[in-house]
């Protein structure tokens, strides 16, 4: 492997990669996406496990509303509610910077846990802030210097406020305006005769013959790429009368709906719809139970107006996207044998890439 600048010494390199190529790696639509966008970016975040954590609102709010749609019972594991009762700037810098040592102190055994428990450690990071005023002692009411500074900070409304911070680790923290925004955008998609008709959710002619499946993931692998492919279908719709399955992925747009072909263009939203019909067609199709069944896909659009309507892509489309995205997955199978991750393919092969 060429070195591709980075922090690690030789051997924390060799040994990154040596773990990452003796594994099984499933590649993702964003992983690929990345790859197109940057080898040395996808190599520093799937190979050296350096990953940043990127807050974008909108993502957060996609996000939601899949949670609170299709797997609400995951909304408790996944989100937590930021409190409306907010402590002042100084009281917030103060246990934030608290919260951060928590975190190391309790991954090595620290059994600390209530404010109280950490009161000189609350004194010390006052004075880091520069926040440990210079309060004397109150005779009068038996209380020091000390004593009052930690009054500021441990009482009731930080003490819920530090509880809610401990909660928070692996969650994303919504505001209640996007929590409700994404509840009003839920009722318009249970609202929507042709969106619960298309994913599944109305039976058709009142027959018990079409199942639904939510958040499913499916791996595939073949001999043509030394990875396999990976991703996870918002809704999968079995219909067993007219045998066909319904790939439906939902998508809050940017964009209005007449214009979200500029966003599947864009985001190469085509890629990620080629990806699930060939995880579809190797899971499914393949089998003799499925054998006779044809595939369907359609975008699930809600757009900044509240417009909310599926898209569906017709056949020649998806086999001229399946085109595109199997000449990709060559690329990227360059890199992987060549354990090349520097630049861009068409650079690998080019000497010089003339435009």
């Amino acid at each position: 492997m060429k070195k591709v600048f980075n922090l690690m010494t030789d051997s924390d390199l060799y040994q990154k990669e040596e773990e990452f190529f003796n594994k099984t790696f499933a590649m993702s639509y964003s992983g690929l996406n990345k790859l197109l966008f940057s080898p040395r970016v996808f190599y520093n975040h799937y190979v050296l496990g350096q990953r940043e954590d990127v807050f974008d609102k909108g993502m957060v709010e996609g996000k939601l509303i899949h949670c609170l749609f299709l797997k609400p019972e995951d909304f408790d594991k996944e989100f937590l509610l930021m409190p409306t009762d907010i402590p002042s700037d100084s009281n917030k810098a103060v246990l934030h910077a608290l919260y951060l040592n928590f975190k190391e102190l309790n991954e090595a055994g620290d059994p600390r846990s209530s404010l109280l428990d950490f009161s000189i450690l609350i004194l010390d990071i006052l004075k880091s802030l520069n926040l440990y005023q210079s309060l004397v002692d109150d005779k009068k009411g038996g209380l020091t210097g000390d004593q009052k500074r930690l009054e500021k900070i441990i009482n009731e409304k930080n003490e819920s406020y530090w509880e809610y911070l401990k909660k928070s680790v692996g969650k994303s923290i919504i505001d209640h305006d996007v929590y409700e925004f994404a509840k009003e955008v839920v009722e318009k998609l249970q609202n929507s005769e042709v969106v619960m008709h298309t994913m599944g959710y109305k039976k058709e002619n009142f027959t018990d013959d079409i199942e639904k499946i939510n958040e499913k993931e499916l791996i595939s692998f073949n001999d043509d790429y030394l990875f396999g492919l990976r991703g996870f279908i918002d809704n999968l719709v079995f219909d067993h009368t007219n045998k066909v399955i319904r790939i439906n992925d939902l998508k809050k747009s940017s964009k209005d709906l007449l214009s979200f072909v500029d966003s599947i263009e864009y985001y190469r939203y085509w890629m990620q719809a080629s990806i699930y019909c060939m995880l579809v067609r190797s899971n499914f199709i393949s089998s003799p139970q499925f054998k006779d069944y044809s595939i369907e896909f359609r975008f699930i659009v809600i757009d900044p107006f509240m417009q909310i309507a599926p898209i569906k892509i017709s056949d020649a489309t998806l086999d001229s996207w399946t085109l595109k995205t199997i000449n990709y997955l060559k690329q990227a199978n360059y890199h992987f044998e060549n354990k090349d991750f520097n630049l861009p393919y068409d650079f690998l092969i080019n000497k010089e890439l003339v435009i």
